[in-house]
């Protein structure tokens, strides 16, 4: 399946004046940052997506955090196998790292880092 590309800031990714399309683990990759940037209820066409960002507000430990963070990417279909989540917080500016590497369904394996808040 392809899909159109997005920048880094969420915008239209155009080349030689057309859309960008992407397929396979660029989508996927995309399709799990959108996941974890998106607060849980936000998009009403799937209100089950999405990061609860509520959870991160209470000051939660690093495993409730981590555990939130297995549960967006495990909604993605084609995730196979969760392999590695890390999460690096910084609270005093309000950021969270988070690196993830998961093994999809066609034996492919992503490592992406994906930075969440900030001011």
């Amino acid at each position: 399946m392809k899909t159109i590309a997005l920048t880094e800031d969420g915008d239209l990714l155009f080349e030689n004046g057309d859309f960008k399309l992407i397929e396979g683990a660029q989508d996927v990759k995309q399709v799990l940052t959108i996941s974890l940037s998106t607060n849980l209820k936000e998009w009403f066409l799937n209100p089950d997506l999405g990061l609860d960002f509520m959870k991160l507000l209470e000051k939660p430990s690093d495993e409730e955090i981590r555990s939130e963070i297995i549960r967006v990417l495990g909604q993605e279909e084609r995730v196979e196998i969760i392999n590695d989540v890390e999460i690096i917080q910084d609270r005093k500016l309000r950021k969270l790292n988070v690196r993830y590497e998961v093994q999809l369904i066609n034996g492919q394996t992503l490592s992406e880092e994906v930075v969440l808040g900030g001011t």
